[in-house]
């Protein structure tokens, strides 16, 4: 057999076996939309005025506020409004320290023009999510320099289209950094909220899980169990957000789970919130046509921390809501409340994140 002919037939036997992959893998399924899930969009699109806004919030003088991804986007805008109208000591965890301590520095230099206080307590610690021998390293420092910690704000996220790139340790990047590493951030977190909580009064003490709208883009319960890192799942243009979806429909999971697995933290409340159809950077990898389009139909960051603030400080939220633009009460798809999906979810996580506890 000549050379080229080997080579052809080799070929012929990769696409073969990929196809077979494709063939085997169950394609997956997606839930019938329901007036109250075109109504969220709807809000999305066009929101009313957020009405809990910084004369409603606590002073936090003495507290601890810990939220990653807080050197742009709806992380920059939650931290400023947090560094100008509280009191709170706040930490910001994320990968790139010089893009981070410029961020701080622009923070302060706002917040002095617009809300008239000087050198607000904003620290910085470096952590990379899609890397998960980071994270603890970053808890332990953290731990190092506090004995206490109030509020978490999983913020930090990425939103990668088409799915392909990969964390370190080789889950698809939109499921590793915005689902995997969060759950382990959380674990590490977890003794010292549980231990802080006790301190403060019911309540005070929460975490917010920033997920998305675009959860309804999620398959049927989530998670697409049979790919989950859609490596042998063909997406069509359509749905090209799969994987971004899939990845927030876990974040709403994870809230409304947390409190169940820990019964300690019953004075906790733990959220999810979709901070509202917003123009920021989590758009970078859109077209620019997308980006021409976004600019037109989207709203200001700013008003993104809004929301983000109501899950962390209202009277109005309870243990495992949902809320949406600009701080309203609202639900996530049905198949995501079910707790036999959430306890599949959580025993992944679980067991994905034991070896770096």
């Amino acid at each position: 057999m000549c050379i080229s002919n080997l080579y052809k037939r080799r070929e012929l036997v990769k696409i073969l076996s990929t196809e077979q992959i494709y063939i085997t893998m169950s394609a997956p399924v997606f839930p019938s939309r329901t007036w109250s899930d075109y109504k969220q969009f709807k809000n999305g699109f066009l929101p009313g005025k957020p009405t809990f806004k910084e004369d409603h919030y606590p002073s936090l003088k003495g507290k601890v506020v810990l939220i990653t991804g807080g050197n742009s986007g709806v992380g920059y805008e939650t931290v400023k409004s947090l560094a100008g109208s509280t009191k709170a000591k706040i930490y910001i965890f994320s990968r790139n320290e010089k893009k981070t301590l410029a961020a701080i520095r622009q923070i302060r230099q706002e917040v002095a023009q617009e809300y008239n206080v000087t050198n607000p307590d904003i620290n910085f610690i470096r952590m990379d999510l899609s890397d998960l021998d980071t994270i603890k390293p970053a808890v332990d420092q953290f731990l190092s320099q506090e004995a206490r910690l109030d509020i978490i704000i999983h913020n930090a996220g990425v939103m990668k289209r088409p799915i392909g790139p990969k964390t370190r340790q080789g889950y698809e990047l939109q499921l590793g950094t915005n689902v995997v590493g969060p759950h382990l951030l959380q674990r590490l977190l977890d003794p010292i909220l549980i231990d802080t909580s006790k301190m403060n009064h019911p309540g005070e003490s929460r975490i917010v899980w920033i997920s998305s709208t675009a959860h309804h883009f999620a398959p049927l319960g989530g998670v697409h169990w049979d790919d989950i890192n859609f490596d042998h799942t063909k997406i069509g243009k359509l749905y090209n957000v799969m994987g971004y979806g899939q990845s927030k429909a876990c974040n709403i999971m994870q809230a409304r789970t947390w409190s169940r697995k820990h019964s300690a933290g019953s004075q906790i409340i733990c959220s999810s919130v979709c901070p509202g159809f917003l123009n920021t950077q989590l758009a970078r990898n859109s077209s620019c046509i997308e980006r021409a389009i976004f600019s037109v139909i989207l709203h200001p960051r700013r008003l993104g921390a809004y929301t983000v603030l109501y899950a962390a400080f209202s009277p109005e939220v309870e243990d495992g809501s949902f809320s949406v633009s600009f701080g309203v009460p609202s639900q996530p798809r049905k198949d995501l409340t079910q707790d036999d999906a959430c306890d599949k979810l959580w025993d992944f996580l679980t067991k994905a994140t034991d070896p770096y506890m």
